[in-house]
């Protein structure tokens, strides 16, 4: 094709590259994107493979829907056949139509998170465990964390993976939970991975798709889960005709269960394969490229690539030390304000990168007193607001009247005078009668179960709409059950006759819902209830930050490194490299853990395009307290030739001093205020000079601690500042 002439060297192998298993090392900024679809263009135009004999899985729909869209651009509506899907709509798709093999309906519920919470509180209920007490989403984490672990998926005895409480027996509560998921007819999202496992054990299915499907693709493989891998790897097993596109230095999800081996391993898993490695970076200068490089060189666990920057050269990188956290926000701001006023940037260029959720607030703070717009990527999601949550409850209990999480949302949402008590007698007889609720209301007569007036006219309300949707023809709007139930249950005149700012936002977010099914039908007008449901519950953080950050909204986008992955900016700032808060100090005891967060910085540095900036806080306040904190070792990581460093101290100086005598040495507006401690577990002595292999030049303006923990903290030539420990650091002594 002649569109392979816009491909360089790299990406014209891996894109023509023919049958068996492929392994693409894809750098940051190497246009992955651009491989994997134009490999599927190359198969079906010049290799002749049919469009749904491949099949291709990413992380996210929003980067499906890119991949579908491009792939259709090069070889037009031909390329809708190719199945193109997260791997989670995929297990879908597969237990839809063959789950029946092993136990699991057609029309089942996908639970998201919230559910499994609310599934879960009912058990502590029942167990007469306050909710309050013990958290259910850390029971819920829990319970995922097992589920998808390889002990469980392998079959093996989970008896040692339940954690022990005083307080309950979880392996009662993991047990009661499964029971409830099954009578509900639902599936978690774990279910569904590790069903689809179970089913692909199965020869007769297993034959039955690799029939089907021939070629593979996989993107992000360094974030596959052991369930993912084997899925993968099942599905490949015929044919090997895998390939699998990824970047072991961007693995950065260990903690949601991505296991790093699998991509370290593909040569051990597919001794036949080809490697190649795209190198070229499109996205940044040769600078920020250089900085990313020489950081996570620093990693053991990590395949050897060297990437070239296409764009050349840069600014330098800009790295600033400020007297406390304030100084740090107020240097972002102020930045931000002159690079738009001296280089033209607009709003959405900048990016402000943090390590913690919490982190946002003081950001927040000074956009607003500056009135610069922002957007805050991983707040409250749209579709897990309440109001949203309420209206996805209603349609998805029609479509599945056994879902009891989605019945007891409903019940009495508005204010239908259903109360607790009433609620609670129900859940009692549909336990007694091992049948699910609506079971109960919708044949109470069966039960000997009398229905209040109120419980009454909500069984004739929701078969109401349950048999309207039934009696609409197979092609019904799906706009319009939305609607029905809006107001047939006065869930709308309910809030307009609130008429309150909230209840107002919430109709806003309503009709956003609303406008947005619309759209839905456009694009997908002969998609059925099920479907529409079952495309909302697999939307995935990545989906979410689209929508709260639309293209044409021109605002600074505020977001956690690990939400930064796979987006870029002109300018970003990397905030609060500081030890304990990152690398964060949950991961420092380890060296798995080090490493991994020394992969989050090279993401959050591999954002930048044009310039990027450090930012650390000499002093930052934490659980009321002020403590003095140390510069990031990812900084010290840096080369300095590549960087210009600076100290900025701001107005806010009426606590930039610690209530506290253990620290003697501070910095104040860029003039520290020595006194020579003593301290006999050091060999050095305050203002003496020594050179550092990788800082040059400087002075030691205070040392602390004793024995191992001895600390020097150093003032280089260059205005840059960095405390060491002794032990560990080679310092030539000067003076």
């Amino acid at each position: 094709m002649d569109l392979l002439q816009k491909l360089n060297e790299e990406q014209y192998n891996a894109v023509t590259y023919s049958d068996g298993p492929l392994l693409i090392l894809a750098g940051a900024g190497s246009g992955k994107t651009r491989v994997i679809t134009y490999r599927i263009a190359h198969l079906i135009k010049a290799k002749g493979i049919p469009p749904y004999a491949i099949v291709a899985v990413t992380f996210t729909n929003k980067a499906a829907e890119e991949m579908r869209n491009r792939i259709k651009g090069l070889i037009g509506p031909i390329g809708e056949s190719v199945m193109i899907k997260t791997f989670h709509s995929l297990a879908v798709y597969i237990l839809r139509r063959h789950g029946d093999a092993i136990g699991i309906t057609p029309n089942f519920t996908i639970y998201d998170s919230r559910d499994q919470e609310s599934l879960i509180k009912d058990l502590l209920r029942d167990m007469h465990i306050d909710p309050k007490a013990v958290k259910p989403a850390m029971i819920a984490e829990k319970i995922s964390s097992i589920k998808e672990s390889s002990h469980y998926i392998q079959g093996g005895d989970i008896t040692l993976l339940l954690p022990k409480y005083h307080s309950f027996n979880f392996q009662e509560i993991f047990t009661s939970y499964q029971q409830k998921l099954k009578h509900a007819n639902a599936l978690d999202f774990s279910d569904l991975l590790i069903y689809t496992v179970q089913l692909l054990r199965n020869s007769q299915v297993l034959t039955t798709l690799q029939s089907r499907w021939r070629y593979f693709m996989v993107d992000e493989y360094q974030d596959t889960n052991f369930a993912q891998y084997l899925i993968a790897k099942y599905l490949a097993s015929q044919t090997k005709n895998i390939c699998v596109v990824g970047d072991d230095d961007q693995s950065i999800y260990s903690w949601r269960g991505a296991d790093i081996r699998n991509i370290l391993n593909f040569e051990k898993d597919y001794p036949d394969a080809t490697v190649i490695t795209l190198h070229r970076n499109y996205r940044s200068t040769a600078p920020i490229l250089q900085a990313a490089s020489y950081v996570i060189k620093n990693n053991y666990r990590r395949k050897d690539k060297k990437l070239t920057a296409h764009r050349g050269d840069g600014e330098p990188i800009t790295v600033c030390t400020a007297n406390n956290e304030y100084g740090e926000a107020e240097y972002v701001i102020n930045t931000i304000a002159s690079l738009k006023h001296t280089e033209h940037y607009s709003n959405r260029d900048f990016a402000i990168f943090y390590r913690t959720n919490a982190q946002s607030r003081i950001f927040e703070e000074h956009c607003r007193r500056e009135n610069l717009p922002y957007i805050v990527v991983g707040s409250v999601k749209f579709y897990e607001r309440k109001e949203i949550k309420d209206i996805l409850a209603y349609m998805r209990f029609i479509a599945n009247t056994d879902d009891t999480v989605s019945l007891l949302r409903i019940i009495n949402t508005p204010s239908r005078g259903i109360g607790a008590s009433t609620i609670e007698k129900l859940r009692d007889a549909a336990y007694v009668h091992t049948t699910s609720e609506w079971n109960i209301i919708a044949n109470n007569q069966n039960y000997s179960y009398k229905l209040s007036p109120a419980l009454h006219s909500f069984k004739e309300l929701m078969q109401k709409l349950i048999d309207r949707v039934n009696d609409i023809p197979a092609h019904y709007r799906l706009s319009e059950i939305c609607i029905s139930i809006l107001n047939d249950t006065q869930y709308k005149s309910t809030l307009e006759s609130e008429n309150s700012i909230e209840a107002r936002g919430r109709l806003e977010n309503i009709d956003a819902f609303v406008n947005s099914i619309v759209e839905y039908e456009h694009l997908h007008p002969e998609a059925t209830l099920f479907e529409f449901l079952q495309d909302i519950s697999l939307l995935s953080p990545a989906d979410e930050t689209n929508a709260s950050a639309p293209e044409g909204n021109n605002a600074i986008t505020l977001m956690t490194v690990h939400n930064a992955k796979g987006l870029e900016f002109p300018v970003v700032f990397l905030t609060g490299m500081e030890e304990g808060l990152f690398p964060h100090a949950n991961a420092i005891d380890s060296d798995e853990g080090i490493e991994e967060e020394r992969r989050l910085c090279y993401v959050g540095i591999t954002r930048a395009k044009d310039r990027l900036f450090i930012t650390s806080a000499e002093l930052r306040r934490s659980w009321g307290t002020t403590q003095f904190k140390e510069a990031s070792r990812f900084i010290s990581e840096l080369p300095p030739a590549l960087c210009q460093f600076h100290h900025y101290s701001s107005s806010y100086n009426n606590w930039d001093m610690p209530k506290t005598n253990n620290h003697n040495n501070y910095r104040n507006n860029d003039n520290y205020t020595t006194t020579a401690l003593h301290n006999n577990d050091s060999q050095y002595t305050v203002n003496q000079r020594v050179k550092h292999p990788s800082f040059g030049v400087g002075k030691i303006t205070a040392i602390q601690g004793k024995g191992d923990n001895v600390k020097l903290t150093i003032q280089f030539l260059n205005g840059f500042t960095k405390t060491f420990l002794e032990k560990y650091t080679p310092l030539e002594p000067l003076s």
